[in-house]
């Protein structure tokens, strides 16, 4: 029984260090997984909008990590994360097309989620500077 708790408490700590590294690497992560799901996607069939829609969320992510890491005031970081959210939605919203579903698994889209999700969350955070 003992073994087991300690086994729940590691995974616990673990659970916790990735998803609370702060602000700075979690835009770092989201802004290298958007760079990667773009450049997956550009080399799979069926080019069209959504590859455009893709590299719109690279330049949001790209100002996003710059604006963290130049340590910019919430009013230049939180119109930043909003251009991220609108643009990381609109991607979102198209996997219910099974077509679009299937091209973005493939992609790595999946990382992008978790990547925005870790933004997310430390953005939010109660502590966050940038907390609404």
């Amino acid at each position: 029984m003992r073994i087991i708790g300690t086994c729940l408490l590691l995974l616990g700590l673990l659970v916790g260090c990735a998803t609370t590294g702060g602000l700075g690497s979690a835009a770092g992560r989201l802004d290298d997984s958007a760079r990667d799901f773009y450049r997956e996607l550009r080399y799979e069939p069926g080019y069209g909008h959504t590859d455009a829609d893709a590299a719109a969320l690279v330049d949001a992510t790209r100002d996003f990590h710059r604006a963290v890491n130049y340590r910019r005031s919430p009013d230049h970081v939180r119109p930043a994360f909003e251009r991220v959210a609108e643009r990381y939605h609109h991607l979102r919203n198209l996997l219910d097309d099974r077509a679009y579903h299937d091209r973005y698994q493939r992609a790595g889209f999946d990382r992008v989620t978790q990547a925005y999700l870790d933004v997310d969350r430390a953005m939010n955070h109660p502590d966050s500077r940038y907390h609404n």
